[in-house]
């Protein structure tokens, strides 16, 4: 008697168990492997060196019929194996895109020894072009659609800098990418550039001077206490950065516009710079703006030790980060070199990637979002409401509805109980309550950096697909399995 669709699915159930090797212990035999430091832990390691398209994901709930774009990712995975001694920022840039991918340093292998650029950080739009971001080189021009890259520096060497920041912000009033770079004039120089771009690639302000922010008048620099390595160091094999616990964090402080500076006793082609007195560092920037009375206004994140251990002096042992979200003023009368703290604390624990609504850059906003860690729910006064804890999400991408600031969805990669090959989540941005919609992935990725969202030009206009998708389908009967 044949068995029953009941009996079939328990055999091959009880076969995939059998089979599953990533639970079978010794099953590497004794063997190494150049890739093991990073993709670790070897038995639930996220999916990588992969590419390929899926037409359809399993939605959870219905996407708002007035949502239409793309999210575009940066996630890092080496095309090479990485040599041993890299932190986890080393490596290729690959971007996977919510609805459409392809990896853009496949398509010419050329290209991967063209430059040191390796578009790993973030991923943006800007001037008809996807711009794949890392801050050792220019940006890798990439086709919106297809992801096919176009080319590399696509401002076609108008910036002399070899550098390009991977946190450029949009002005909305005047319609620029405000940009800079360190190590502007090569590797282990100390020029600092900053500069702005037009839509259409033509650069101007360019003055000589990781994340940091723009007001009306004003570009303020995070200058984190991370040391270069000397030539020698670097040639025997040495991280290129260092962190010193005895250096300051810096604030860096230009006009937008060093030509003609917006404020009294400043000289054309000034810059000033302000210490922090408490030892830590800011790696992520939010919002920005100049008061009534000129005075500017900086949020970010503030952790008290580096985050990124691997670049701690050797031996140092592993020691919790902990942090803050505070608010930074700086009078643009201040003498450089005054000592700063922060003006006001809002959030009391560790926290990253702040997200802004950038239609509304360079003025007073009231709303950011972002991830946090260790969160003390014991504060009354922030009327926090009771989560779960557990799990982990990546830096939130806002998508705005029409004119009200921070109103719209937030779409996020999380990965917790229940769901461990990872989710794509939709909140509103006014409701945290519960998602709007759930995207199940397929396997586990790997964690990206950064993202953004980039709205679709023609809202009535399906986005392009990659491939067509498969039209019919015959499904294999349950029967003919018992002869395999």
């Amino acid at each position: 008697m044949a068995p029953t669709p009941a009996e079939l699915a328990e055999r091959f159930l009880d076969l995939s168990k059998s089979n599953d090797w990533t639970k079978t212990p010794g099953t590497r035999d004794g063997m190494n492997s150049k890739w093991e430091k990073f993709y670790y832990p070897h038995e639930s390691r996220p999916q990588g060196r992969w590419e390929g398209e899926i037409d359809e994901l399993v939605v959870y709930g219905e996407i708002p019929s007035d949502i239409s774009g793309t999210f575009y990712r940066i996630i890092i995975d080496p095309y090479m194996p990485p040599d041993e001694r890299n932190g986890f920022v080393e490596g290729d840039g690959w971007p996977p895109t919510f609805g459409i991918y392809r990896n853009p340093y496949t398509n010419d292998p050329s290209t991967r020894y063209a430059n040191d650029s390796t578009g790993n950080t973030n991923i943006i739009y800007w001037g008809g072009n996807v711009l794949a971001l890392a801050e050792r080189g220019l940006p890798w021009a990439i086709d919106p659609d297809t992801l096919e890259t176009r080319r590399y520096d696509p401002f076609a060497g108008q910036v002399k800098a070899l550098t390009f920041t991977a946190h450029a912000k949009w002005d909305p009033k005047t319609n620029e990418l405000v940009t800079w770079g360190y190590e502007a004039k090569g590797l282990l120089t100390t020029a600092v550039v900053a500069y702005n771009l037009s839509e259409d690639g033509n650069a101007s302000g360019v003055n000589w001077v990781h994340d940091g922010w723009i007001t009306e008048n004003w570009i303020i620099l995070s200058g984190m206490p991370l040391v270069t390595a000397s030539d020698e160091e670097l040639r025997a094999g040495s991280q290129h950065w260092k962190y010193c616990h005895e250096i300051p964090q810096m604030m860096i402080v230009s006009p937008r516009r060093p030509e003609t500076p917006c404020c009294p006793g400043w000289k054309v082609g000034e810059f000033r710079q302000y210490a922090v007195e408490e030892p830590g560092l800011t790696v992520h920037c939010g919002a920005a703006w100049e008061d009534k009375h000129g005075m500017i206004q900086m949020e970010s994140q503030w952790s008290d030790l580096n985050p990124f251990y691997f670049w701690n002096p050797p031996n140092t042992p592993p020691t919790p980060v902990e942090g803050k979200y505070v608010r930074w003023s700086i009078g643009p009368n201040q003498p450089t070199d005054s000592k700063i703290m922060p003006t006001k604390e809002y959030l009391p624990w560790w926290n990253e990637f702040p997200t802004v609504d950038d239609r509304f850059n360079t003025q007073r906003q009231n709303i950011t979002f972002m991830v946090g860690a260790n969160v003390l729910r014991d504060e009354p006064a922030l009327g926090l409401p009771p989560f779960n804890s557990g799990g982990q999400v990546a830096e939130p991408c806002f998508i705005p509805q029409p004119e009200v600031e921070g109103d719209g969805w937030l779409l996020f990669w999380t990965a917790r109980e229940g769901a461990p090959r990872g989710e794509m989540i939709l909140s509103d941005s006014n409701d945290f309550t519960k998602p709007v919609v759930v995207i199940q992935m397929p396997f586990v990725l790997q964690g990206q950096l950064h993202g953004n969202w980039v709205p679709n030009p023609n809202p009535s206009t399906k986005l392009p697909r990659l491939t067509k998708p498969l039209k019919y389908v015959q499904p294999t009967a349950i029967g003919p399995l018992n002869t395999i």
